[in-house]
C-alpha cells in the first residue's frame, strides 16, 4: 500500500501519476468489460444444463394411479362450477366450494380477511379465502404442502382460470383415498388475487404486524407448509404451461421444483418452459432467442412484483411457483387434457410427499436462459462485480490524488508525517459529514412521508387523487433537493472527499442488492456506473454542462419517466411525440403509487430502496455539481 499511498519516490510517482490520469479510462474498461461478460451468458460455455440434486423428487415421475372415473368427475365439476358462476358473477360461490370440499371428506373452512386502503381515504375492502386440509393417513401434522388456484370472477379483467378448481376438487377426491400420503395437502382457493394469498400465508403464520391488511385468523391449520404449486388453468384444453418463477423481491424457488414441473409437463405431452409462448415451443434456440429470454427474466425480476400467487410464499422459506395452463388457440384433435393435468399434479404431489427434508441442495439464485439451460450465481456474479468494482477502483484514485497529482511535486521522504497530517487538517469532518446527513435525513423523509396516515387524509380530504398526491410529495421533495447545492460550499480538497464518499456507498450498495437480487442490481448498475464515472464537476463549459444534464437524467423521477415513455413509445408507435410525453406522465404516477402501495401491503422494498439509498446519492452527486467552490488552501 505504501507504494500507491506515499509515492516519495519518483518511480511510485510515475505509477500514480499514471492511475490518476487514465482513471476514467481504466475504470470505464472495467464496465464494459462486466457488461460484455453479460453478453456471453447465454453461450453454452458460460450455463450449465438442468438436473435433480434431490433425488427423493424422483418418485413422481414413473407412474400415475390416476383413472378414468377422476378424469370424469373433474369435467362434472367443470360444469357445476359454469353454472355456479352464472349465479355469482360479482362473488365466488362459497357455500358450492363448501360444499364439495366436505363431500370429498376434507376438513373444510373459510378464511375472512380485510383491507384498510391507507391512500382511499378510509376504504376498506373484504374477501373470504376457502381452503380443505387433507391430513395425512401415515403420520401426525407436521409437514404440508399447498395446492392453490386464485378465483376470478366472471366480471374480471383478468383471464378466467377457474378450470383449475374442478381440476384440484377431482384430485382431492383421488387422493383421498390413497394411503400414502406422508404429508398433509391443503387445497386452497384465494379471492382478490394476491391479497386473499397475502392475507391466508400471514393468519396461517401468525404474523403480528401494523400494517394496513387484517388478515384475520384461521380455524384449523396443517403441519409446517414444505412447498406449494399454484395452478392457473385457462382451459382443460392445454397448449402449454408457462412456468412462473419471479416471487416477492426477486426471490426465486428452488431450482429443482422448476426442473420437477418441467420434466412431469414433458412426460405428459405438454411443452412447458419458463415464459414459453405458441411460437416457441421446443424449437431449437438461437443466441438471441437466448439472450432475449434472459433478459425477459431479468426485467420481470428486477421489479421485485410476483408474477403469481406463489411469490408470495418465499418470504416464509417456502418453494412455490405457478403454472399457467395456456389455452388452445383453436380446436385441436389429440391435445392434452384434463388427463394429463391430472398426472402433472398427482406426479409433483407425490414428489413433494416423498422429501424427507426441505429444499437446499440446488439453486436458489440462477438465471434460465432455455427450458434446460441455466446460469448459476457464480457465474453471473463476475458481471456485477465488474460493473460496481469500477465504482470502487474509482474511489481509490481519487484517493491517490488528495496526495499527488501532476501539478504537484512528490513531497520528500522526511516529509511523509507532515504532508499525511496536512491533508487531514484539511478535511473539514463537520461540514462533508453534516452535507452526508442532511442527505440521508431527505432520503429517510422521502421513505414516511407516504406511509403518514395524517398527510394522507389531509391529501384525501382536499380531494386530490391518489396518483397526482404522491406525485406532489416526491415533486416537492425533488424540489428541496434541487436547491440544497445554494446552501453548501466545498473547497476542491473536500469535493474530492465527498466524491470518494459517493463512489464507496453507490458500489458496495450496488453489489449488496445483486447478492439479493440480481436482476435490479444489474440493471442499476448498467444506468449509473457510466453516468458517475464520466460525471465532470471540476471541469467547465460543455463538459460541466452535459455532466449536469445527464445527472438530471439519473433523477429517480426523471429516470423513472424516460423508461416509461420508452416503453410508452414501444407500445403505441403511431402516437406523436407531444401526445407520448403525455402519456407518460399519468404512468409514471401510476407506477410511484404501485410501488408505495406494494410497500405497505406486501413489503416489496423496491421504493424503500431508491428512496433511502439512491435519492440521498443522486442528492450528493447535485451538490457536487453545484456546490459553490472556494480555492484549495
Amino acid at each position: 500500500m505504501g507504494l500507491l499511498t506515499n509515492p516519495s519516490i519518483s518511480q511510485k510517482a510515475r505509477y500514480c501519476k499514471a492511475l490518476i490520469r487514465n482513471n476514467t479510462l481504466i475504470c470505464l474498461a472495467l464496465y464494459l468489460l462486466g457488461v460484455g461478460y453479460f453478453f456471453l451468458l447465454p453461450d453454452p460455455n458460460f450455463n450449465s444444463g438442468t438436473y435433480f440434486s434431490e433425488n427423493a423428487l424422483l418418485p413422481g415421475l414413473v407412474y400415475s394411479e390416476l383413472k378414468m372415473d377422476t378424469v370424469a368427475l373433474a369435467k362434472s365439476y367443470a360444469g357445476e362450477l359454469e353454472r355456479e358462476r352464472e349465479n355469482h358473477r360479482k362473488d365466488m360461490p362459497y357455500a358450492w366450494l363448501l360444499a364439495k370440499m366436505r363431500k370429498i371428506g376434507l376438513e373444510t373452512h373459510s378464511h375472512n380477511f380485510t383491507l384498510n386502503y391507507p391512500l382511499g381515504g378510509g376504504k376498506v375492502f373484504s374477501g373470504k379465502n376457502v381452503y380443505g386440509i387433507l391430513r395425512a393417513p401415515r403420520i401426525g401434522s407436521t409437514e404440508s404442502f399447498v395446492i392453490s388456484v386464485p378465483y376470478r370472477t366472471p366480471e374480471s379483467v383478468h383471464t378466467d382460470v377457474s378450470a383449475g378448481i374442478p381440476l384440484i376438487l377431482a384430485f382431492a377426491d383421488f387422493a383421498r383415498r390413497q394411503k400414502y400420503w406422508a404429508k398433509d395437502i391443503i387445497f386452497l382457493i384465494t379471492e382478490q388475487e394476491q391479497l386473499g394469498m397475502q392475507a391466508w400465508l400471514e393468519a396461517y403464520h401468525g404474523s403480528e404486524s401494523d400494517r394496513v391488511l387484517n388478515a384475520g385468523s384461521l380455524n384449523a391449520r396443517a403441519g409446517a407448509i414444505q412447498a406449494a404449486i399454484n395452478l392457473e388453468v385457462q382451459d382443460f384444453d392445454v397448449d402449454h404451461i408457462n412456468l412462473k418463477l419471479e416471487g416477492l423481491n426477486g426471490q426465486l424457488p428452488n431450482l429443482d421444483l422448476h426442473n420437477l414441473a418441467q420434466k412431469l409437463s414433458q412426460k405428459n405431452g405438454i411443452p412447458a418452459a419458463y415464459r414459453l409462448s405458441a411460437t416457441k415451443k421446443r424449437k431449437p434456440y438461437e443466441y438471441c432467442e437466448k439472450f432475449e429470454n434472459l433478459l425477459a427474466m431479468v426485467f420481470s425480476q428486477s421489479t421485485g412484483v410476483p408474477t403469481g400467487n406463489h411469490g408470495l410464499f418465499h418470504r416464509y422459506g417456502i418453494e412455490a411457483l405457478t403454472l399457467e395452463c395456456v389455452k388452445q388457440p383453436g380446436s385441436k384433435r389429440g391435445s392434452p387434457g384434463v388427463g394429463a393435468l391430472l398426472k402433472i399434479v398427482e406426479g409433483i404431489s407425490r414428489s413433494l410427499n416423498n422429501l424427507l427434508e426441505r429444499f437446499h441442495q440446488s439453486y436458489f439464485f440462477y438465471l434460465l436462459v432455455t427450458h434446460d439451460r441455466f446460469v448459476s450465481i457464480g457465474d453471473y456474479m463476475p458481471s456485477l462485480g465488474l460493473m460496481a468494482g469500477a465504482l470502487l477502483i474509482k474511489s481509490f484514485i481519487h484517493y491517490l490524488s488528495l496526495y499527488y497529482s501532476d501539478d504537484l511535486e512528490p513531497p520528500a521522504e522526511e516529509e511523509e508525517d507532515s504532508d499525511d497530517a496536512g491533508a487531514l487538517a484539511q478535511f473539514n469532518f463537520v461540514q462533508v459529514g453534516f452535507l452526508i446527513l442532511l442527505a440521508h435525513s431527505i432520503g429517510a423523509l422521502t421513505t414516511s412521508l407516504p406511509f403518514n396516515s395524517e398527510l394522507n387524509s389531509y391529501l384525501h380530504d382536499a380531494n386530490l387523487s391518489t396518483q397526482f398526491s404522491l406525485f406532489t410529495v416526491m415533486v416537492c421533495v425533488s424540489l428541496l433537493v434541487l436547491i440544497l447545492p445554494a446552501f453548501v460550499t466545498l473547497d476542491d480538497f473536500n469535493s474530492e472527499v465527498l466524491q470518494i464518499a459517493i463512489l464507496l456507498e453507490l458500489g458496495t450498495v450496488l453489489l449488496a442488492v445483486g447478492m439479493l437480487n440480481f436482476s435490479l442490481g444489474l440493471i442499476l448498475s448498467v444506468v449509473t456506473v457510466p453516468v458517475v464515472l464520466l460525471l465532470q464537476p471540476r471541469k467547465s463549459g460543455f463538459l460541466k454542462g452535459l455532466s449536469r444534464f445527464f445527472c438530471v437524467c439519473l433523477h429517480p423521477l426523471v429516470f423513472i419517466y424516460l423508461v416509461l415513455f420508452g416503453v410508452t413509445l414501444n407500445l403505441f408507435p403511431e402516437l406523436v411525440i407531444k401526445e407520448l410525453l403525455k402519456k407518460a406522465l399519468p404512468a409514471t404516477m401510476d407506477a410511484i403509487t404501485y410501488s408505495v402501495v406494494d410497500s405497505m401491503i406486501y413489503g416489496n422494498w423496491l421504493f424503500n430502496l431508491v428512496a433511502l439509498i439512491f435519492l440521498p446519492t443522486w442528492t450528493l452527486l447535485w451538490c457536487t455539481m453545484f456546490t459553490s467552490r472556494v480555492p484549495k488552501k
